[in-house]
């Protein structure tokens, strides 16, 4: 039996049987992936395997420390920072624009010289 019937079939399998297919699937692709976890596993040196762990653990516990160090932190300089810089944007709106632009001109410029010299 397909696992999803063709559309000219006449026994098309109602919602129920549907779902016992992909239940089905499921856990055939769990059974894969942890049989293959189990393969890896066992194919994989003692050193290695220990040496990831280590580094896992190193990960976890970094991210664990800076989450905490995140949450413990006052933001309001950093909110202070960003709102005078805004403010600074705002007043000199043609003097970025400018160097927006010369910026831009300058690195395309230099593109194009660099794509003529390749070819």
């Amino acid at each position: 039996m397909a696992l999803i019937p063709h559309v000219n079939e006449k026994s098309v399998p109602g919602p129920a049987e549907l779902r016992r297919h992909v239940e089905r699937a499921t856990g055939r692709l769990r059974d894969t992936a942890a049989h293959v976890g189990r393969l890896v596993e066992d194919r994989t040196p003692d050193p290695v395997r220990s040496g990831a762990l280590r580094t896992a653990t190193r990960v976890r516990d970094a991210a664990t420390r800076a989450g905490r160090i995140a949450g413990q932190r006052d933001l309001t300089p950093v909110k202070a920072r960003a709102g005078r810089a805004a403010a600074l944007a705002r007043a000199n709106r043609t003097a970025l624009a400018t160097v927006t632009g010369v910026l831009a001109a300058a690195v395309l410029a230099r593109r194009a010289r660099r794509a003529r010299r390749a070819k």
